[in-house]
């Protein structure tokens, strides 16, 4: 993971406790005794500046890394690698009920610089969210699981790119526009959401999407195990560890161009 996903995936409450730092959260920000000074600093345990920190007296700021870092005394790629191996907090289970919430989604500017046609955002539940939500400014995809179950909405803000979801979706247990696909012919596997529904504009490529991860889980690896003709694109470091993943399946992979 890059800097961003760290920042993004790590659980505050599980890092600070994994530092002895007792935590109050408090809404969307935990706050704790300063390592420096001792008073009271806040870190934000979720949105766009998730495990950023800061003390108002002596001045201290910066990310949960850096945290780990002057307390552990390692440098970034070990504290990173600690975080990941001990504070990744995704929620567990899959969501077992349809989703009975229905966004009013509006075709967007947005959508066309990225080559989807307002056919294709209509047919696949693809838009900007009318009114005021959790994917305010994002782009909205209508997600069902393996069996077309439609489960939630995941966003993408049009300003960052970050992604947006609600927290009962663990984007680790499934595979965007699986439920879609024929697992005797061929599907091709990107880690780009907006190239995947521009190719699922061509009835002739089937395409699914693993939501951006830089890895694919091992829910997403029993998934691919059903299909029989694997394509993925090579355009990433994450693309080419995954395809080193699938390439353990019992499956025919084939790099695209």
């Amino acid at each position: 993971m890059n800097y961003t996903e760290t920042l993004q995936s790590v659980d505050t409450l599980k890092a600070l406790k994994l530092l002895g730092i007792e935590g109050e959260q408090k809404g969307a920000y935990v706050y704790y005794k300063c390592i420096n000074c001792d008073d009271q600093a806040v870190i934000k345990a979720f949105g766009d500046k998730k495990n950023l920190y800061y003390c108002p007296k002596c001045k201290d700021k910066g990310h949960i890394v850096k945290l780990v870092m002057n307390i552990k005394d390692l440098d970034w790629e070990h504290a990173s690698n600690l975080l990941k191996d001990k504070a990744i907090s995704y929620p567990s289970g899959k969501i077992t009920t349809e989703l009975k919430v229905t966004y009013d989604l509006q075709y967007h500017k947005f959508l066309k610089e990225k080559g989807i046609t307002e056919e294709t955002a209509v047919k696949y539940g693809i838009g900007v969210p009318k009114g005021k939500t959790m994917l305010s400014g994002c782009v909205a995809f209508t997600v069902h699981d393996e069996k077309g179950m439609k489960i939630t909405y995941y966003g993408i803000r049009m300003k960052n790119g970050k992604p947006v979801f609600h927290n009962s979706f663990n984007p680790e247990l499934y595979l965007y526009n699986y439920n879609r696909i024929t697992t005797e012919n061929e599907v091709v596997l990107t880690l780009d959401i907006f190239k995947c529904v521009q190719w699922m504009q061509n009835e002739g490529i089937q395409v699914i999407c693993n939501f951006g991860l830089p890895y694919l889980s091992s829910a997403q690896l029993a998934l691919l195990e059903f299909c029989k003709y694997v394509a993925l694109t090579p355009d990433t470091e994450s693309a080419k560890h995954m395809i080193m993943q699938v390439a353990e399946l019992e499956t025919y992979i084939r790099i695209k161009k």
